[in-house]
């Protein structure tokens, strides 16, 4: 969770989420635990740690979220993280998997779209 923290603050590099209520982009990430059942994470056993996410979408309204996210999906996103930084873009998007019916299901796209940048450059998917 800190690798993954560390990565997506502060390093140009922005993390977008993109729902079916538009797209919002994660501008803090707290490591929070769990201490009582009043967590809105029931998944979570008390004691154990997760995510929280503020971010704000393209219209301005902000978003708080909690994320009860698998190591393999955290280790995934560092991962997306170094490819996109590596191909000088700059943010990586989470979307759902539109043919899954796993609703944890997440595909990573990575791309650009500062101006100036080449407009025949592909995202690639991971």
């Amino acid at each position: 969770m800190q690798q993954f923290m560390k990565n997506f603050v502060g390093k140009g590099l922005h993390l977008l989420i993109k729902e079916k209520d538009g797209t919002f982009k994660v501008h803090t990430i707290k490591i929070m635990q769990k201490t009582d059942d009043t967590c809105p994470v029931k998944e979570i056993q008390v004691g154990d740690y997760f995510l929280h996410l503020v971010a704000t979408s393209q219209q301005g309204n902000e978003a708080s979220i909690v994320c009860n996210w698998t190591e393999e999906l955290l280790n995934n996103l560092v991962n997306g993280y170094k490819d996109a930084m590596e191909a000088d873009f700059s943010h990586v998007t989470m979307c759902r998997d539109p043919i899954s019916s796993d609703a944890n299901r997440w595909l990573l796209i990575w791309g650009n779209t500062i101006e100036g940048h080449k407009a025949d450059t592909i995202p690639y998917i991971s």
